[in-house]
């Protein structure tokens, strides 16, 4: 099992500094000019290109967990962890959720390109793409504080699991303008996965009654060559596995679909869903756990070695440990010709309202949701933007999702020639923080910063001979 962790714990932190959950603080900063991304309807104010690395660089890093649920002070000052026995399981367990959701994800541009044609907008772009989730039941945590003297000693599982994926990205998008007030647009996607681990439990759930114990388990885990290889202590041939990637890549295909639409002068009404689609992979390693099941009910109830007097209670004991361990390793590898997943998909509605008497000024309203089984979270965010200069925008927001409460900030500095844009999606400040500096709050956070080089004639929301305050 250790193996196993170092593997997840490997896939997950691959990559520290490529992609994060869309930067959603854009979606309606003026001139952030990678808003297609967030919904393919938009238009940027004009053509850019984006070169490898600098074009934009995102990574981030989201629970509902804060350090000060699993660390305390003591009383003399020291820190201690939630197991130590001055904790109790009431003080500890009071922080913890039903389900306790963690991602980590990162994102490098590769090369990116924007440009107009009359009514439609076209872009290119390629990147490099990590993706890592993670669901922690809090039944988990209960267990392992409370254990069989639990007034509830009843565990369930179901929900744990890990999935992280690595592959490379080559996106084409367009948008066209209908009338002046509306706007469709739509982005294809196409992928090629790198390697990639995913666990599912059907049922996984544990019981420590006072006259009988029990563990039942049914489960499944995929994963790709160099994962697997790892877990099983195989030498890995790099340079086989590139030659097999290849010749034979593993290969997906995704979907994005926005609209954009006046409803008055100054209210606009969006949406998009993106992510829709596939994933196939090639040469996967099945891991299986089929409804395997465990129960003690005593020392005296079991025969001891088959009825042999000389072994002792602590024999038994050890046995039957072995017994349940047994219950929840994943066994019987299984070699698949093919394996195809659905990629998690994000829908994202946006409702922006800009100031009459002084259209500079915008207040956005922005609801996601993210659809991946137990990975799934939702998101409301609310937003102030300001526009002081065609070539300079600022927005702040504040953020309440299934990972806590949290704030936004962005700023843009987009002149002709030159587009420079830096922010964090989820932040919050450090408030509480124990005698050694250690933050006990929720850490949240999602830093995006690039640039582009933008060229072409100006066509974003203040045409030159505007004045401030007039449309």
């Amino acid at each position: 099992m250790k193996r196993l962790y170092i593997v997840l714990t490997a896939l997950i932190l691959a990559f520290p500094s490529m992609y994060a959950q869309n930067f959603r603080t854009g979606y309606f900063l003026d001139g952030y000019m990678y808003k297609y991304q967030l919904n393919p309807a938009f238009q940027g104010e004009r053509g850019f290109i984006a070169l490898p690395a600098i074009g934009k660089v995102s990574v981030g890093l989201e629970s509902n967990m804060a350090l000060g649920s699993f660390v305390y002070p003591n009383s003399d000052g020291t820190l201690i962890t939630a197991l130590h026995p001055d904790v109790s399981a009431e003080d500890f367990l009071k922080n913890i959720k039903k389900e306790n959701p963690a991602g980590i994800n990162s994102d490098i541009n590769l090369f990116a390109l924007g440009f107009r044609a009359k009514s439609t907008y076209h872009t290119l772009d390629f990147s490099l793409q990590e993706r890592g989730s993670m669901a922690l039941p809090g039944d988990a945590f209960r267990f392992i504080k409370g254990g069989s003297s639990d007034e509830n000693p009843v565990y369930d599982l179901s929900s744990l699991g890990i999935s992280a994926n690595i592959y490379a990205q080559a996106a084409y998008g367009f948008s066209v303008k209908i009338k002046d007030f509306m706007s469709l647009g739509f982005r294809a996607k196409f992928l090629m996965g790198i390697q990639r681990v995913e666990t599912n439990f059907n049922n996984l759930n544990l019981t420590l009654g006072s006259d009988k114990w029990s563990a039942n388990a049914d489960g499944e885990m995929f994963m790709t060559s160099i994962p697997s290889a790892y877990l099983n202590g195989d030498d890995i041939d790099l340079v086989g596995e590139l030659m097999t990637a290849a010749t034979k890549p593993n290969m997906g295909l995704a979907f994005d679909f926005g609209v954009s639409f006046d409803i008055l002068k100054h209210i606009t009404l969006s949406a998009s869903v993106l992510d829709f689609g596939n994933m196939c992979w090639n040469n996967v390693t099945r891991y299986s756990m089929s409804d395997k099941s465990w129960a003690f009910t005593g020392i005296n109830d079991i025969p001891v070695n088959g009825g042999n007097s000389n072994s002792t209670t602590e024999d038994v004991l050890n046995d039957k440990l072995d017994e349940l361990l047994n219950v929840f390793n994943m066994d019987s590898p299984e070699k698949m010709e093919k394996y195809t997943h659905k990629l998690g998909m994000t829908a994202m509605v946006g409702l922006e309202l800009r100031v009459p008497f002084y259209n500079r000024i915008s207040f956005g309203a922005l609801a996601t949701h993210r659809f991946e089984q137990q990975y799934s979270w939702t998101e409301g965010r609310f937003s102030v933007n300001y526009a002081p200069f065609r070539w300079f925008s600022i927005s702040g927001n504040y953020a309440l999702s299934t990972y806590g409460e949290s704030y936004g900030a962005a700023v843009n500095l987009h002149p002709k020639g030159l587009n420079l844009f830096v922010g964090v999606d989820s932040f919050k400040p450090i408030l509480n923080m124990t005698p050694q500096y250690i933050p006990i709050d929720e850490i949240n956070t999602n830093i995006v910063v690039g640039l582009t080089f933008p060229f072409g004639k100006y066509n974003g929301r203040y045409p030159k001979k505007e004045k401030i305050g007039q449309e």
